[in-house]
């Protein structure tokens, strides 16, 4: 079960009511813990499924480019705002006197919890974000006892470009869930970094695995997938392709992920 489909009561408080997200993570945290109505505006990338794992709940929301003009105009009372979104446009509301609330992207489930609660309290709705993440750790939890007893498999996960996740990632917990070894740290890769395919080919891990994002749209990044010596490490058979908005950012969605990476390995036959 979506972990979005959990009954939770009404507004416990009187909470702000033109909300603005300028940031992907923002946008999907929001969509998880208001009402539409409440929502004045989200980045022009939370209702691109390729992009945002709940694409779906965005459909009709104004969106905004992270232009100042355009977040002044939503007229907010809360504005939420990613580390990296533009700081030129954060200082320059801020100065105007606007309530700017600033998220971090967790890589963690401990991180996870800090912000959804952080984003929880900020939008009045803390009620709301311990209930979701109550049904986080449940279903994670599940997933981790199905895995139990299972062969452990090392495994690689790769990104565009052969970009792959060690740790601390979202990804290696999820693998380590279901008790995947992870292999990128064996190539000195910390949350992030690349892996030439030539490389492991000495390691050649049991499984490899692909996020996929626009599986429709040919790109160079995603044609590293087809390399020969990938192939070689495969012994031909196919990398297996993993929903990528659902690794994109932290939060209590991380249970939709593990549950479609168990899924991936049953359907594969690993399971």
């Amino acid at each position: 079960m979506s972990i979005l489909m959990i009954a939770v009561p009404a507004v416990e408080a009187e909470g702000p009511k033109r909300i603005v997200s300028m940031n992907l993570c923002t946008d999907q945290m929001l969509l998880m813990l208001v009402e539409p109505e409440r929502i004045a505006s989200i980045s022009f990338l939370a209702a691109d499924p390729a992009e945002s794992a709940l694409a779906d709940m965005a459909i009709g929301i104004p969106v905004n480019y992270g232009l100042a003009e355009e977040i002044i105009t939503a007229k907010p009372d809360l504005v939420l705002a990613g580390r990296y979104t533009t700081s030129f446009t954060k200082n320059m509301l801020r100065r105007l006197g606007y309530e700017v609330v600033e998220v971090e992207n967790p890589d963690t489930l401990a991180s996870i919890r800090d912000t959804f609660i952080q984003v929880g309290k900020a939008v009045g709705e803390s009620q709301r974000a311990a209930m979701l993440l109550a049904d986080m750790d449940r279903r994670l939890a599940a997933v981790q006892a199905k895995a139990q007893g299972r062969k452990e498999y090392s495994a690689i996960l790769y990104d565009a470009n052969g970009f792959a996740m060690g740790r601390p990632s979202l990804v290696d917990h999820v693998m380590t869930l279901l008790g995947l070894l992870n292999k990128a740290p064996d190539f000195g890769i910390d949350a992030y970094g690349q892996v030439p395919l030539e490389s492991m080919l000495a390691v050649k891990p049991d499984i490899v695995m692909h996020l996929s994002y626009r599986p429709d749209a040919p790109s160079v990044a995603s044609m590293f997938m087809q390399h020969p010596a990938l192939r070689t490490i495969l012994d031909g058979k196919t990398p297996l392709s993993v929903p990528g908005p659902l690794f994109t950012c932290g939060t209590p969605l991380i249970a939709d992920a593990a549950e479609s990476m168990a899924r991936v390995l049953r359907q594969s036959g690993v399971w």
